[in-house]
């Protein structure tokens, strides 16, 4: 079964991806759908760590890491890092503007 895609866009951050799923304008198939809430839930997994860590986090083969990976539009998991590894920096530099009290 394939991603249901209305906007057969990719995702470009990581706030896309967040309010697309919300909207159910993305929908995974349920292997899918349990990488895809590993990585809402916990972008540094995507971010830095090996396919087969977040396979074994999210409770599914290395495969279907990769599958996700395409479903967002890249051509592997490497290129979709970048979403990930984007907004971990996005939030470092909101927290880096705060005073530590």
């Amino acid at each position: 079964m394939a991603a249901s895609n209305d906007c057969a866009t990719r995702i470009v951050t990581f706030a896309d991806l967040q309010r697309r799923v919300a909207g159910r304008q993305l929908v995974f198939p349920p292997q899918v759908e349990k990488v895809a809430a590993a990585a809402l839930a916990r972008p540094e997994l995507l971010a830095f760590e090996s396919a087969d860590k977040i396979a074994a986090r999210a409770g599914v083969s290395k495969a279907t890491v990769a599958r996700f990976a395409r479903l967002l539009g890249n051509r592997n998991l490497k290129e979709a890092r970048r979403v990930f590894r984007e907004e971990l920096r996005r939030r470092h530099d909101i927290n880096a503007g705060r005073p530590n009290c």
